[in-house]
């Protein structure tokens, strides 16, 4: 897929989940000013209502499809998919259809009809979570059949506006919603997609790094063989006679050297480098052996930051291995950490990034440092 059409195809949470613009709880900011705006109108058009208590009812609605994006937006939950946003615009078109009927007509003074607003608002509670084709695509939907149910319910007690005049009223902040929100969407994944995608970027993770650590436990593995082995080749050289003694122990070290290597053989390129750090790995089916070289390389350097964090708790890193029902691998770090939240979160913040880049699905928890992410069978990215 061509960089630029990846922008409109990823959200803001999806490239920088830990400090993109708005912050995790722009949902739940949308909420709180929908709230006093709705209720402010409301009551301010109490009289105009048939039964305010479906006024009421409406809000609530729209309240619960905000408070809905904000649940399931919190850290460490899967991403919200084309289910949820469309359930969420679905509850917010069901209240502004609830509140037209209860104003048909009543003497509603259309520019202060709140409902519109709320479509704006849960377009706004979407933008850092989903991509911005979505946002387009469910807010150009909903922003119609806004227009239309409130047109064909609400004009004729509107006849001072004309029927092209009540159509743009209500349509008018949706319309700008939509805008605004996949504007927002786009600037910010166009913004960082390309710094961390970058060859130039501070930490590199692509296929062609070359896998240090990877080759210096290899090296000591070695190094431990030879020291075994050497020393009894050399002393045979020397003296140009082999004991029977000497060929029962060549056996013994034969079959030692060779268990050690079939060991290491099965044994993955996490395991190794654990054998050597803080770091305990729960990986039973070898599922590390499907990580490519650019997603061995950004674990790695996050594994290594972490563990140069002052405050951590030797022992305590824990990486953990799945199999996932897909055949994908999930994958999940965590450990225990007294370095307060905001130094630690900034200190991992350009490893993250950069192992965002190379995997799927990355979710960061803010409270206890954790995270986990995915990898596609075979290793590839979607």
């Amino acid at each position: 897929m061509p960089m630029r059409n990846s922008y409109w195809q990823r959200s803001a949470q999806a490239v920088d989940p830990l400090s993109w613009f708005t912050g995790t709880n722009m949902p739940l900011a949308a909420a709180a000013l929908f709230v006093v705006y709705s209720l402010t109108i409301i009551v301010g058009q109490w009289q105009a209502s048939t039964a305010p208590v479906l006024q009421v009812l409406a809000m609530a609605l729209a309240l619960a499809a905000m408070l809905l994006v904000h649940v399931a937006s919190r850290p460490m939950r899967p991403p919200i998919g084309w289910p949820l946003a469309t359930l969420a615009y679905t509850l917010t078109v069901a209240a502004i259809t609830i509140s037209a009927f209860d104003y048909v007509g009543r003497p509603l003074v259309l520019e202060l009809w709140w409902a519109p607003g709320a479509l704006t608002l849960i377009s706004a509670s979407l933008a850092a979570f989903v991509p911005a084709t979505r946002l387009i695509a469910l807010g150009s939907a909903s922003t119609i059949v806004t227009i239309v149910l409130g047109t064909v319910l609400l004009h004729p007690s509107q006849p001072h506006w004309g029927i092209v005049g009540t159509a743009v009223i209500i349509g008018y902040a949706p319309i700008i919603g939509v805008i605004a929100t996949a504007t927002f969407s786009y600037s910010i994944v166009s913004t960082i997609l390309p710094m961390l995608e970058s060859p130039s970027r501070i930490i590199v993770a692509g296929r062609d790094v070359v896998d240090a650590a990877a080759d210096e436990v290899e090296r000591v593995t070695l190094a431990q063989l030879t020291a075994r082995a050497a020393p009894f080749i050399e002393g045979i050289a020397e003296r140009g006679v082999i004991t029977p003694e000497e060929r029962a122990l060549a056996g013994q070290l034969a079959r030692r050297i060779r268990d050690d290597l079939v060991t290491q053989s099965n044994v993955t390129w996490l395991e190794s480098i654990a054998d050597h750090t803080r770091l305990v790995v729960v990986d039973p089916h070898r599922r590390a052996r499907t990580m490519d070289n650019a997603q061995r390389t950004a674990l790695r350097a996050l594994l290594q930051a972490i563990l140069d964090t002052p405050g951590t708790d030797a022992g305590s890193l824990l990486v953990e291995l799945r199999e996932a029902p897909d055949g994908a691998t999930a994958v999940g770090v965590s450990l225990d950490i007294t370095l307060p939240e905001g130094r630690r979160i900034m200190h991992l913040v350009p490893y993250l990034l950069t192992l965002g880049t190379a995997v799927d699905d990355l979710k960061v928890d803010r409270d206890v440092l954790g995270v986990t992410f995915r990898i596609k069978p075979g290793g590839e990215r979607s």
